[in-house]
């Protein structure tokens, strides 16, 4: 499977442009997908020009097979895909897919072998660990990596067989969490998370030079100032030597966003800040189109460089009345199908195709919050904790508590609300209806396209 592999010569001759003006190639709305119900969708991967996957956290999983053209929902149930990935060489009856799920533990791995017509739990065909959700997966031939998750054990799993078995490894002596994973061949991979949990830590990217037998960190990021934690999000390789890693933030302010670069390889790696991209939770979606063109998004905020991230501007968004702008603030994955086609991920869909160097027009990017949330209270709290929050759109919310060690203790019901105010509460028992030992516990609320966490005290 290649994502973002493939350098689009074209595009680089071009002229100087102003100041506020950069040449790039352009997105457009794909008008004839519907916008995501669960507020983006999470993944996308396309085996030629003709056949693609998109999944969501919503239960969705589209097909289409005119490259993009039209659009069939496959599956729509209440698992919530955030990873999906095709090989190369199809099956005896078609092509063969697996798709990974978050925050449902006893579901986290799903395949189809006749290219989505039907798809079937598998997550039996694990052997060795677990892991507590597949936020990523890579295919080479008939071997597959799918990594995850961003709470619980970090925990990489392989298959050498074309899918028929599953063995998942725990890393975590090098790694606190994983959200994505990426192969160069048979042997050369990286992984992408963050030393600690989504409340401390940093980002972190781990390498194994024999197909995912051992991992080894070869870089560990230094902590933005402002952010409380950040970890590694969502890995680019335009090209053989140079890679991009997003970098995702628990702050309550502001910080620059940041992302991490290699140009050899990734045996070294520097960070670089995007100016003018400000949000408390960092960067998501990260694509590059060659070794110096692409885009970084996150949390209402998408910025372009066309210098190899040495310099970067916002993007005015796509506006669906006027018709003007492109790409949204909720870029999650970006895909390039060959040099002159591919598609982004978020909110909507988006395509780049025949690709033409062409004006794009930046601007600050200013963008109201979709939601907005009060502390716990009390806190601390012996009986009782609420949580309080404002939804100002539709959006999709799961809760889980975990300790300070990553550790998920309860899981709440993901739903998808309409716009209102709402509050949970939380008797500190866990799924058994257990009381939990006195100690620090994190509410981890994912909530539309943002992660949030709320520590709380609970005193037995």
């Amino acid at each position: 499977m290649k994502r973002l592999l493939l350098p689009l010569f074209a595009l680089f001759l071009m002229i100087p442009s102003a100041a506020a003006q950069t040449m790039a190639p352009r997105w457009e709305y794909v008008s004839n997908f519907p916008d995501s119900r669960s507020g983006r969708y999470d993944d996308i991967v396309f085996l030629d020009t003709h056949r693609g996957w998109i999944v969501n956290l919503a239960g969705e999983i589209w097909n289409t097979g005119d490259g993009g053209q039209t659009w069939n929902l496959q599956i729509d149930n209440d698992r919530r895909y955030r990873s999906v990935a095709f090989r190369e060489e199809d099956g005896p009856f078609g092509e063969v897919g697996w798709a990974g799920t978050v925050g449902q533990p006893e579901s986290v791995l799903w395949e189809t072998r006749d290219g989505g017509e039907h798809w079937i739990d598998i997550s039996h065909r694990i052997y060795g660990n677990k892991p507590n959700g597949i936020c990523g997966i890579w295919t080479v031939g008939d071997y597959a990596w799918g990594v995850g998750a961003y709470n619980g054990t970090p925990t990489i799993i392989k298959t050498s067989d074309g899918g028929i078995t599953w063995h998942g490894r725990a890393v975590g002596n090098v790694a606190g969490m994983l959200v994505d994973v990426y192969f160069q061949n048979e042997l050369d991979g990286f992984a992408v998370g963050g030393t600690g949990s989504v409340a401390s830590g940093v980002a972190t990217i781990l390498r194994t030079r024999d197909g995912g037998e051992t991992w080894n960190s070869v870089f560990n990021s230094t902590l933005s100032p402002g952010a409380n934690a950040e970890w590694g999000w969502k890995i680019s390789f335009p090209s053989e030597n140079v890679g991009y890693v997003s970098v995702e933030y628990n702050s309550n302010g502001s910080p620059t966003a940041k992302l991490l670069k290699t140009e050899d390889g990734g045996e070294t790696w520097r960070e670089i800040m995007i100016t003018g991209s400000n949000r408390n939770a960092g960067l998501q979606g990260i694509g590059f189109i060659s070794e110096t063109t692409g885009w970084a998004s996150g949390r209402g905020t998408t910025s372009i460089t066309t210098d190899g991230g040495e310099s970067w501007q916002q993007i005015s968004h796509y506006n669906p009345i006027s018709e003007e702008g492109q790409l949204d603030g909720r870029m999650n994955r970006f895909f390039v199908v060959n040099d002159t086609l591919a598609f982004g991920v978020g909110r909507r869909l988006y395509t780049l195709s025949g690709v033409e160097p062409v004006i794009t027009v930046t601007e600050p990017s200013v963008v109201p919050g979709s939601f907005t949330m009060d502390p716990p209270f009390p806190n601390p709290f012996t009986e009782t904790t609420t949580l309080r929050y404002r939804l100002e759109e539709p959006s999709s919310v799961g809760v889980q508590i975990i300790d300070i060690l990553g550790r998920m203790h309860r899981i709440f019901p993901t739903e998808f609300k309409q716009p209102g105010d709402y509050e949970l509460k939380w008797d500190g028992r866990d799924d058994s209806g257990v009381r939990l030992p006195s100690g620090n516990y994190i509410l981890l609320i994912d909530i539309g396209d943002s992660i949030e966490t709320k520590k709380v005290v609970f005193l037995n």
